[in-house]
């Protein structure tokens, strides 16, 4: 059976509220390489307009912002400026591309950046997407891209057949954040993981793994225990950092169920966790990040 067997991109832009949500609906197929089929490559766009899919709607919770989670405090600042990496070439839209010796990434910086501490956004992508489209819906929406005041990148370089995230690809991700922190000033407290179906549970393993290095971690439509045993990965935090987690109801990818019980042991093993439910299936929406995700980790800092 094939990745991806149906695409079919849908769009949709209010002039009233001034804001577009868009989706693919992406028909699962076999994964190669994996034991089982966890998620699959649901991608979204905020770039080209097509017929409207129904906005969706909050089930649990208003999509009203959340009080942010409490962070811990720092007193050794935002770290040591950037070395440098030579000239960044970027693209109409502002995005741009480099490459590691772990693979590439695609990038952009807030417009009126200035060589200040600013905070970065880390996105991984679901099965079957690509660096560049994760960022131009998720991490990046936009419909907020004027005035986004983070740095985002959306790392490349999955390894996982159907182009999925192993949590092995740990290493692909910190050789990002290692790199675009010599372009541009990275605040070493301030950096978030954000990740969608395959990339929310990478986003989850190696955000509690590596906690030491991040500010909390944003996911939409995954689930903790597809990245391992939860006990397991909750008690490797070195702090407990803040979670927050879209999941939509009619996700047959992610059940709630299953979701659903990750978020009681989160919670349980004390973390900060915001967790809200919308309609939909497990298709990526850009509102759920520009409108509910981003603005969580906005006041998120790391000890």
């Amino acid at each position: 059976m094939g990745l991806l067997s149906r695409t079919r991109l849908a769009c949709v832009s209010s002039l009233v509220v001034a804001v577009t949500a868009c989706s693919y609906d992406v028909e699962p197929g076999g994964l190669r390489g994996r034991t089982t089929a966890r998620s699959y490559g649901g991608t979204s766009t905020e770039e080209t307009p097509s017929p409207a899919p129904s906005t969706p709607s909050t089930t649990t919770s208003t999509p009203t912002v959340p009080p942010a989670a409490p962070s811990p405090t720092t007193d050794d600042g935002p770290g040591p400026p950037p070395a440098g990496c030579g000239a960044v070439q970027k693209d109409a839209d502002g995005f741009f591309t480099r490459t590691t010796a772990k693979g590439p990434y695609v990038g952009i910086v807030p417009k009126g950046y200035a060589g200040q501490p600013t905070r970065l956004i880390v996105g991984l992508h679901g099965c079957g997407d690509s660096p560049y489209n994760f960022a131009t819906w998720a991490v990046s929406p936009a419909v907020t891209r004027t005035t986004q005041d983070w740095i985002a990148i959306s790392v490349g370089g999955e390894t996982g057949g159907g182009k999925c995230w192993e949590q092995s690809d740990a290493a692909i991700v910190l050789a990002a954040i290692d790199d675009v922190s010599k372009c541009f000033y990275v605040h070493k407290h301030q950096v978030v993981l954000a990740g969608y179906s395959s990339g929310g549970e990478l986003a989850y393993g190696m955000g509690l793994t590596n906690a030491s290095r991040f500010a909390g971690i944003l996911a939409e439509n995954t689930s903790l225990s597809a990245a391992g045993t939860p006990a397991t990965l909750l008690a490797a935090a070195s702090w407990k950092l803040p979670i927050a987690h879209t999941a939509h109801t009619g996700d047959t990818v992610f059940p709630l169920a299953t979701v659903h019980a990750d978020w009681t042991k989160i919670e349980a093993a004390g973390f900060q966790l915001q967790h809200r439910e919308m309609a939909g299936g497990h298709d990526g929406v850009g509102i759920d990040w520009s409108d509910w995700l981003i603005p969580i980790g906005k006041t998120w800092s790391s000890p």
